[in-house]
């Protein structure tokens, strides 16, 4: 093979990884009083999307019985517990193909995002310990943990293998995720696996996460934007340069996701917080029909996430309705249920709310996780 076509492929590969997985979080804890998460979610094109209501005290299962017999992994391999905090969360699926948590909050304020990570590497499925399913693993963290400090401990120590899946819907792309974690306490953490290991990271100072690269060097990018923005010790303070990339991909949302963060001032009012939060994400969402490398499939923004982490209030706004539906918990929650809002490629929105609180307009259902 020569040099060139070599490069081509190179380059291919670049541009399909660059235009297939994006999405981008932000945890504004600039005032500790208003901790407040935004999240763009990041596709092809819109999915079947769904509010759900959790109540604590269900019991799920890391893999569905038809997944664990495909797998070859035994039933008493298969991860199984008991939710101890009551979750709102975002689900993409629908019952012929599943369903993913993809975005949530829990009662106790923590926050939970999956993000694509196209470097993930899982692990063998013929090991010992327990198995979850990558589609599951927002919800497991979101039922079981009451902050980021709990769940970094928890996967520093226990015998967990993550599984991947297919995502639910009609791309045919394994779900090869890293979480996001925040809480009501301004801490911030990162989970990836490696090698069936989990690489753990855990800062309040760990506020923006993008799918590239991995967080070790997305950690160098933030010293190195910090250095030219003056904001280090050694940095040269009288001459500093105030500029971010504009560009689209994981490392350019990333440094200009951080460029406004830093330079953001505190929020004096909670709500002054969340429109902070969703203004900062909106600079880093990458417009309907956006394909500068005319790409096969291109991804953009479909929605916004928002976690008040004090007020317990959860939201998304869509790209295709551009109005904002939230939820509240409510001390009625004692089954599961949940809310359609998109169904997969239309242009328009499935929910008879156009906008505002939708909390009462959830119904029962089954728990797609048991």
């Amino acid at each position: 093979m020569s040099k060139n076509i070599k490069d081509d492929n190179l380059i291919n590969l670049l541009i399909t990884r660059a235009s297939m997985y994006m999405c981008t979080r932000i945890f504004n804890n600039l005032n500790d009083k208003f901790p407040v998460t935004a999240r763009n979610m990041d596709w092809y094109w819109p999915v079947n999307t769904y509010f759900y209501a959790f109540p604590k005290g269900t019991v799920n299962r890391g893999l569905s019985a038809e997944s664990a017999a495909e797998l070859h992994i035994a039933p008493q391999q298969v991860l199984q517990w008991t939710s101890k905090y009551a979750s709102l969360t975002t689900v993409m699926g629908s019952n012929k193909k599943g369903y993913a948590a993809v975005d949530g909050l829990n009662e106790a304020g923590l926050a939970v995002n999956g993000l694509y990570d196209s470097h993930v590497s899982y692990g063998p499925t013929d090991g010992k310990g327990h198995f979850l399913s990558a589609n599951r693993w927002v919800q497991f963290v979101l039922d079981q943990f009451a902050n980021v400090q709990q769940a970094i401990q928890y996967f520093a120590t226990q015998d967990i293998t993550i599984v991947s899946e297919l995502l639910p819907d009609t791309s045919d792309t394994q779900s090869h995720l890293h979480l996001a974690l925040s809480d009501a306490e301004g801490n911030s953490g990162v989970i990836e696996v490696r090698n069936g290991c989990f690489e753990l990271y855990e800062s309040r100072h760990d506020t923006v996460v993008t799918n590239q690269p991995d967080y070790e060097t997305q950690r160098l990018l933030t010293a190195y934007w910090q250095y030219i923005w003056g904001q280090r010790p050694n940095a040269p303070v009288e001459h500093p340069v105030y500029s971010a990339p504009g560009g689209n991909s994981a490392t350019q949302r990333f440094e200009r996701a951080s460029y406004y963060f830093t330079f953001a001032q505190p929020a004096q009012k909670r709500r002054e917080a969340v429109y902070q939060a969703k203004s900062m994400v909106a600079a880093c969402s990458v417009p309907v029909h956006f394909n500068p490398y005319h790409a096969e499939k291109a991804s953009y923004t479909i929605w916004t996430n928002l976690a008040d982490h004090h007020k317990k209030i959860y939201s998304l706004s869509s790209t295709v309705s551009m109005n904002t539906l939230s939820l509240h918990f409510s001390p009625e929650l004692t089954t599961c249920r949940r809310l359609l809002l998109q169904k997969e490629k239309s242009t328009k929105s499935a929910c008879p709310i156009k906008a505002g609180d939708v909390t009462d307009h959830l119904v029962t259902c089954d728990n797609p996780f048991s």
